[in-house]
């Protein structure tokens, strides 16, 4: 996907648009809850499982709500149409709840490395990710992303790019794209991330 023109879209989401997302995340239960009700979201350890897990510093958890799904799909569209894409996704995966601390961070990783049927269940890859920074107060916590074809044959710093979102701000990038978070230096960055996800490639 590095391939096309537009690698990125960063956002300054509407205020309402953005007070009803924040509120229906604060209505909002941890995936797998069963109905729980539960006073605040419960944040789990956010090290990486399949991988290195001194890559990531975090708490988060994941939340599954058709009221977000059907706010969330069509800011994605638009992201889609806008960057060009015209990917073919159909689905937003449960999306993720995350809160970096003073010194937590996210190395550089992708969302998506692996192109191929039946990556993912039903037969889906991670198309599109995006990231919106929800209301808090911190300082660090910068979004980079890497658009050039390879990170270790192109020493150009030209297409790295060093995002500084506060609360409100949305990117949205491919999914196989690098990506990471610097450490947070102060204070407590909380996020929404998410992926939409489609048929493989052919």
């Amino acid at each position: 996907m590095r391939s096309f023109k537009y690698q990125y879209l960063k956002l300054k989401l509407e205020e309402k648009f953005y007070n009803n997302l924040v509120e229906i995340i604060n209505d909002s239960e941890p995936a797998g809850s069963h109905g729980q009700i539960k006073e605040e979201l419960s944040l789990t350890d956010g090290k990486v499982m399949n991988g290195d897990p001194q890559s990531r510093s975090c708490s988060l958890t994941f939340i599954d709500n058709k009221k977000l799904y059907k706010l969330l799909n069509p800011l994605v569209q638009l992201a889609n149409t806008k960057l060009e894409w015209n990917l073919d996704i159909d689905y937003i995966e449960p999306v993720q709840y995350t809160v970096y601390n003073p010194g937590d961070f996210y190395d550089w990783h992708l969302d998506e490395g692996s192109w191929v049927p039946n990556a993912r269940m039903n037969n889906k890859i991670r198309k599109i990710s995006f990231t919106i920074v929800l209301p808090s107060e911190f300082e660090g916590g910068e979004f980079v992303i890497d658009t050039r074809s390879t990170i270790l044959n192109n020493s150009s710093n030209e297409e790295i790019k060093n995002l500084e979102l506060g609360p409100r701000s949305c990117v949205f990038f491919g999914s196989d794209t690098p990506h990471t978070v610097l450490p947070v230096t102060s204070g407590v960055r909380k996020s929404l991330v998410g992926w939409a996800q489609g048929p493989p490639f052919k």
